[in-house]
């Protein structure tokens, strides 16, 4: 009897012995696999987002190059503020016992402000006789930061403003420069450039066959031959033209020829000839450097006062100008409200707004004119 007792006595030993093994090896199998869970917990950030462009759009999702686990954002980048930012994730893991665990990490991102204001010049090159004052501020349109704005003109540079220098010499002929600096808010400095040309304003003896007067109130043009004395002698051609409120008076030579020439409001004339600081002969404007690029309505208004100050003309008639007055050519700007001149005014050509060939000058003797077909 007493040795049966001892026998179930050591069986329930045995089988609680095997219990609580039982026990801690599934403990441990669960410890190993929270812990398995909790170390695969990751994130790989792109060191490509390591910086930001200041005021950009910025998607702080697009740091995560990869994670395992559920994947929280905690924090985000605010583009608007300059300087270091610590973006902070969770990653969440469940094993399969049902036990979760948690990582957090962290990652910082610079937000930096690298894009330059843009500086709009007028003209990026000015041509004058020397002798002549003129105003570099007038070339200068502004400029502006992308996200701040409009920068202030200002004598000395500092955040937020832009100057103007030009070390042109009028009494000297030769190439000078306006430059422009601007700086945005946070000192990211651009510059631009326009070139000065001072031309000499020594005319020879030389006799020019052709003087050209320009009446401003009637807005035509007259051009007379000259006799061996360089007087203007007989009226031999009359055209009409564009001036405007900048048109001056007086007598003046002319001193340099371009095909092509940049105008004030970003656009562009064909066959212009300097008479008098930025006063030019000149087609109506074209939108680029383009024949077939015209504002036509624009082309409507010759005849009128229309342009800045300007002499516009049709083309079939600047480029007369541009081919037989040599550079030299006197030129003379008057009032008369009566008379146009010698050979009266011309009717100006005009375009049907609606013809699909409206954006070329009719006049234009180029073969690829669709007015020539």
């Amino acid at each position: 009897m007493k040795k049966a007792v001892i026998i179930a006595a050591l069986v329930c030993v045995l089988a609680l012995l095997a219990d609580a093994g039982a026990y801690a090896y599934d403990q441990h199998r669960r410890s190993v696999a929270y812990q398995e869970m909790a170390d695969a917990l990751d994130i790989q950030f792109d060191p490509a987002y390591s910086t930001a462009e200041y005021a950009s759009a910025f998607d702080t999702a697009d740091i995560i190059a990869a994670h395992t686990g559920d994947l929280e954002i905690l924090s985000t980048v605010d583009t608007s503020q300059l300087g270091r930012q610590t973006v902070q994730c969770r990653v969440t893991g469940t094993d399969e016992y049902g036990m979760t665990a948690q990582k957090e990490f962290s990652f910082d991102v610079e937000v930096t402000d690298t894009t330059p204001a843009d500086i709009t010049l007028r003209m990026e090159e000015v041509f004058f006789s020397e002798d002549m004052s003129f105003d570099p501020l007038v070339y200068v349109e502004g400029a502006s930061d992308p996200v701040d704005g409009d920068l202030v003109f200002s004598e000395a540079l500092e955040d937020g403003t832009y100057t103007v220098e030009c070390d042109a010499d009028t009494e000297t002929p030769g190439e000078y420069r306006i430059l422009v600096t601007a700086r945005d808010q946070h000192g990211v400095e651009s510059t631009a450039e326009c070139k000065v040309t001072v031309l000499d304003r020594n005319i020879s003896d030389k006799v020019y066959p052709y003087y050209i007067r320009i009446n401003r109130e009637m807005n035509t043009v007259t051009v007379f031959g000259t006799d061996s004395d360089g007087r203007a002698k007989t009226p031999l051609k009359a055209m009409v033209c564009s001036t405007g409120r900048a048109t001056p008076l007086g007598t003046y030579r002319t001193y340099y020829k371009r095909q092509w020439n940049g105008l004030f409001g970003d656009v562009y004339g064909q066959y212009a000839t300097g008479i008098v600081g930025d006063i030019l002969f000149h087609s109506v404007p074209y939108y680029s450097i383009n024949k077939g690029n015209l504002e036509y309505e624009e082309y409507n208004k010759l005849g009128t006062k229309a342009s800045l100050g300007c002499v516009r003309m049709c083309v079939r008639d600047v480029k007369w100008v541009y081919d037989y007055c040599d550079v030299g050519t006197a030129v003379q700007f008057y009032d008369d409200a009566e008379d146009p001149g010698p050979l009266g005014k011309p009717e100006p050509i005009t375009i049907d707004l609606e013809d699909e060939r409206r954006g070329w000058d009719p006049t234009d003797p180029d073969p690829d004119n669709p007015w020539n077909n």
